[in-house]
């Protein structure tokens, strides 16, 4: 169902829509609009009977990893259906008619590759082969996608879901005339307020209402003041290794992530 009717009648409803890899914080920058008057960010979707009935059958007769795994393709079925505006929050966006149909602007998130890595070695969402050992291990395996992220189905590591998705951020603002502009990570986790704001400020919406979510979005997040003073302090870095950040300097597109405001760091840098 399409939410786009504000419940004060005077009001203007706004459509924003999020895109953001994994672990770029998109929780909290959706909820944080989602508490505001005037803005949504809910898609439109068509209704998929048949594939909720399957849902309620998948649910009852299976359980676990294997649940999760039907779920999965029942998802990625249901997004298909839909048109661009509608993409998964982590999908590589498609330019359609649906964001002038609604008027919509985009936001992207971004993050630091390097920190990205850690985090998402940490937290794998959907992630489809056994735990890796460490973080290295974890870089140079292939990853699986979800058919909802747009990519190719098969990627020779992680990394290539981080490089992949900024690429469609940028071909998306470049090539197409709806309003876009970038978030990123470091800056909305020192002043969620001051850095979303300024976001929607390019979009001509204004930031009354707009306010910080009072816990972490995941039930084992730090603690706001704990995570602007890890974040300040880089304190990631002694996650990663030489080694781990040769391989990141390696995959990533330099020329793409230089576009978001990323460089390579030396490897040396992150000598335990």
């Amino acid at each position: 169902m399409d939410q786009t009717k504000s419940p004060n009648p005077g009001v203007k409803m706004r459509k924003v829509k999020v895109f953001g890899e994994r672990n770029t914080g998109t929780s909290a920058v959706m909820q944080m609009l989602g508490s505001m008057e005037g803005v949504s960010t809910s898609s439109p979707r068509i209704p998929t009977p048949d594939i909720d009935r399957l849902e309620e059958k998948v649910m009852a007769k299976l359980e676990g990893f294997y649940r999760e795994l039907y779920i999965d393709a029942l998802l990625d079925e249901s997004r298909s259906r839909n048109r661009g505006l509608s993409a998964w929050k982590h999908a590589a966006p498609v330019l359609d008619d649906s964001y002038a149909e609604k008027s919509a602007s985009v936001l992207f998130l971004v993050r630091d590759p390097y920190s990205w890595a850690v985090s998402m070695y940490r937290q794998p969402y959907h992630k489809r082969a056994p735990k890796a050992e460490s973080l290295l291990e974890f870089l140079d395996r292939p990853w699986l996608c979800m058919a909802r992220d747009n990519l190719r189905p098969v990627l020779e590591s992680p990394l290539d879901l981080w490089s992949g998705k900024l690429r469609a951020y940028r071909v998306f603002s470049d090539v197409g005339p709806v309003p876009s502009t970038v978030l990123q990570f470091e800056d909305f986790v020192q002043a969620p307020v001051f850095a979303l704001g300024a976001a929607l400020a390019v979009f001509g919406i204004g930031s009354d209402g707009l306010a910080e979510i009072p816990r972490p979005t995941k039930p084992d997040g730090m603690e706001a003041a704990d995570r602007r003073a890890y974040y300040a302090g880089e304190s990631w870095k002694s996650s990663l290794d030489p080694a781990a950040a040769t391989l990141i300097n390696e995959r990533i597109d330099w020329d793409v992530a230089r576009s978001f405001g990323y460089a390579p760091r030396d490897p040396a840098d992150f000598s335990r």
